[in-house]
């Protein structure tokens, strides 16, 4: 999200919370700051429009209502938005609450110093699917990491960036689709290799990944250990 002079420096922690939008349409944060805010929504909003936002962030507690102009748009994957008129004490309660999560976040996760083998992120909500993938592809000299959705990708690939992400594309929350679309549109991270998993393809589905640069596509249904294995093989040339 596109961030001035002055946001540089605040704080931003990731994190889902439903938003309620204009009164009406039901979103999620991905990401806030005590300035600003990165949020999906299945509705497409135009840049420079003043929407209303309605969130809690922490249970129990009344939302905070504020105003927020729309700075940044990537299409199926988020709204990028700069709060304005906000109250010092909304901005400084936003301020203590990213603070007070920041060590509850993930420690940062880098693929060992070191470690000559090619780097692989897992991205699978299926705990089942993702160790039984990982485990071939460990004992196929392959350093692993995992994701449980695109949220948890993001954030691993910000840490640091793998040689290869195999992706699911059915997902709670950011599924493959988007969270492919995010990283496309990310200078430091649109060439990175993509190998897509779907559980289900249509030929009108085959087409539209292709066109966002994947190195491959392959059925969950009939992907073994093996075959996954082979084609990261074939992708990485190791």
């Amino acid at each position: 999200m596109a961030a001035g002079a002055n946001d540089a420096k605040q704080a931003r922690l990731m994190v889902k919370k439903e938003v309620l939008i204009n009164n009406s349409i039901k979103g999620n944060t991905l990401e806030i700051s005590e300035g600003d805010m990165l949020l999906y929504s299945p509705v497409p909003f135009t840049m420079g429009r003043i929407i209303e936002l309605s969130f809690s962030l922490v249970d129990g507690l009344p939302p905070i209502k504020l105003r927020a102009r729309v700075q940044t748009v990537q299409e199926g994957v988020g709204v990028g938005v700069s709060f304005t008129g906000i109250n010092q004490a909304d901005k400084e309660w936003l301020k203590r609450f990213i603070m007070e999560n920041m060590p509850a976040q993930p420690a940062k996760q880098e693929f060992p110093a070191g470690d000559t083998r090619k780097k692989v992120l897992l991205v699978d909500d299926s705990v089942t699917a993702r160790a039984t993938y990982k485990n071939k592809l460990v004992l196929s000299n392959y350093n692993v990491r995992e994701a449980s959705n695109g949220m948890e990708a993001i954030k691993s690939i910000t840490d640091d960036i793998p040689d290869l992400i195999v992706l699911d594309m059915q997902m709670e929350g950011m599924d493959g689709t988007k969270f492919l679309q995010f990283v496309r549109s990310n200078d430091t991270w649109k060439n990175v290799k993509v190998l897509m998993l779907s559980g289900r393809i249509t030929p009108q589905e085959t087409d539209r990944i292709s066109a966002m640069g994947v190195s491959g596509i392959l059925s969950k249904m009939i992907t073994t250990p093996n075959k996954l294995a082979d084609q990261v093989k074939q992708i990485l040339g190791a």
